[in-house]
């Protein structure tokens, strides 16, 4: 909402059309709706991230911002009692999926010439520990990580990286 403030065309993905739904509802009736492109991507599946981004250069004509946003967690339990699934779900998502869409914005902006990567960060990225949830921890610590390491080979280049910590955020 804050970037159809400042008059920005705007992308918004999630896993499905299911999860955008609310979103479109939210925003049916908004004037911005035109500025406005909705798109369903699994960060877990480089090939939807491209999708992603080579729709919203088609319909916007370049992408200025990319927002690798996607957050897993698992159930609040010690580590040694996650099951697999939320294992590889939490991996596939906050790592995998942050690293592809990093990837592949990094490749693309420095082709147009510009842009900026941002990654948000969460618990665990500067180092604070909270037991029963030390998997999204570690995964954000890698997020840190690579954002730091991604923001040097992008130096002296016209692409930005960096990292956002903007608190909690509750979602499906």
């Amino acid at each position: 909402k804050e970037f159809l403030k400042l008059g920005c065309r705007v992308t918004v993905s999630g896993r499905s059309e299911k999860s955008l739904a609310g979103v479109k509802r939210a925003m049916a009736d908004s004037e911005c709706l035109e500025r406005i492109l909705f798109v369903p991507c699994d960060v877990r599946i480089k090939q939807e991230q491209e999708k992603l981004w080579h729709e919203s250069a088609a319909k916007w004509g370049r992408v200025d911002i990319w927002i690798n946003n996607a957050g897993q967690n698992s159930p609040y339990e010690f580590s040694y009692d996650i099951e697999e699934k939320y294992v590889e779900a939490i991996i596939d998502t906050n790592i995998k999926g942050m690293i592809y869409g990093s990837q592949i914005a990094a490749k693309q902006m420095l082709a147009q010439g510009s842009g900026q990567i941002w990654n948000m960060e969460g618990l665990g990225s500067n180092d604070m520990i909270q037991v029963k949830t030390i998997l999204y921890g570690t995964s954000k610590r890698a997020l840190t990580y690579f954002t730091k390491a991604l923001a040097k080979e992008l130096e002296g280049s016209s692409v930005l990286a960096g990292r956002l910590s903007p608190g909690m955020m509750l979602t499906d």
